[in-house]
């Protein structure tokens, strides 16, 4: 074999050689880090009313976050839609919420949560939601929430009408890698 087909043969070889190296030692994606925590405000409307009896009923809520701290630096603030349905009452609850937040860049996560812990001292929701991000940004990262939603219908829980919507201050809290 002559030096000049040996030369030709050979960077052939080195150039396979090093995709199928690039190839191998190619760096795995990894989900986007974050840990955000977003204070804000939540509406939530409830169809039909809550009343001192628990009952299937069907949940709306819409909210804004911000500032936002955390990383990424980049996110300041986001907004929510959503809703799911449980069995809910002025006493007591279970209820699963699948809900959209679109941040400030325009990217969104859609969020799906329970109810961790429930306390409705008079119709006032005290409640925490976990829960994950099922797609869009983030996908699999942890989710908190943490609201107290106070009603204006002071009787409404013993009202055939009940409890139609509630509103308050709201800490929202993603982490994931």
């Amino acid at each position: 074999m002559s030096y000049g087909s040996w030369c030709r043969g050979s960077s052939g070889s080195l150039g396979f050689l090093l995709v199928v190296c690039a190839l191998v030692w190619a760096p795995t994606s990894r989900a986007e880090a974050v840990l955000l925590t977003c204070p804000g405000t939540l509406q939530a409307t409830y169809s039909p009313g809550m009343t001192n009896t628990p009952q299937t009923i069907a949940t709306n809520v819409s909210g804004t976050f911000g500032p936002c701290v955390g990383v990424p630096l980049t996110l300041l603030s986001a907004s929510l839609e959503g809703g799911g349905t449980g069995q809910l009452s002025c006493l007591a609850g279970s209820t699963q919420s699948m809900s959209t937040l679109t941040w400030n860049d325009g990217t969104s996560s859609t969020v799906s949560v329970s109810i961790l812990v429930s306390a409705r001292p008079l119709g006032e929701v005290v409640v925490t939601y976990s829960g994950t991000v099922s797609s869009g940004r983030f996908a699999g990262a942890a989710v908190l929430m943490v609201l107290v939603l106070a009603q204006t219908q002071v009787t409404g829980c013993f009202t055939a009408q009940g409890v139609t919507a509630t509103a308050g201050p709201v800490v929202l809290t993603i982490t994931g890698s």
